[in-house]
């Protein structure tokens, strides 16, 4: 999912929690856009270079590797550590700040799930040859055509194709 779809449904999250949580809305908030900062971390520690720029084309090359290490924030055991010591402290704060972070992991999980059925339903209707090339590929990799701009339509099969590796590549590329 992209960063602009995790503000607007996180700030739509909050819009809604406001009436309960008052001006605290803005520590979960936070906490759900801010927790993509691991995978900048991760960037960083590995490529040694501070870049944003870098980081930005890292992961959003044709098909990213998914590293578990880039994800250190999303981890369920870190989400129940936090939890355990929101319990212990009895803190209002770690708790909002957890609300956040789970909200979005979960909006993770919904996209990473939509994005893998997209995935095998339109490699079996491409009866895994790649549309470009012809090429018969046993992985085809799914590839945005169109962003739409509706969260209500974002998983529409019009806006995806699959591609052999090399052509997604030619298509990131382009």
């Amino acid at each position: 999912m992209r960063v602009q779809e995790h503000i607007k449904l996180s700030v739509l999250a909050a819009t809604m929690a406001l009436p309960w949580l008052g001006k605290d809305v803005l520590i979960p908030l936070t906490s759900s856009v801010a927790i993509d900062v691991d995978h900048y971390l991760w960037h960083a520690l590995t490529f040694r270079t501070l870049s944003l720029r870098a980081a930005v084309n890292y992961f959003g090359q044709a098909d990213p590797p998914q590293r578990k290490e880039a994800r250190l924030l999303h981890h369920p055991l870190v989400l129940a550590i936090l939890l355990l010591m929101a319990i212990r402290t009895r803190s209002r704060f770690l708790l909002l700040i957890l609300a956040g972070l789970i909200f979005h992991v979960s909006l993770d999980v919904v996209h990473a799930t939509q994005m893998q059925s997209l995935k095998q339903s339109l490699s079996e209707e491409a009866n895994s040859i790649c549309p470009e090339c012809g090429e018969w590929c046993e992985a085809l990799q799914l590839h945005t055509i169109h962003f739409s701009p509706s969260m209500l339509n974002r998983y529409s099969a019009k806006n995806f194709v699959v591609l052999c590796p090399t052509c997604h590549e030619k298509a990131h590329s382009e």
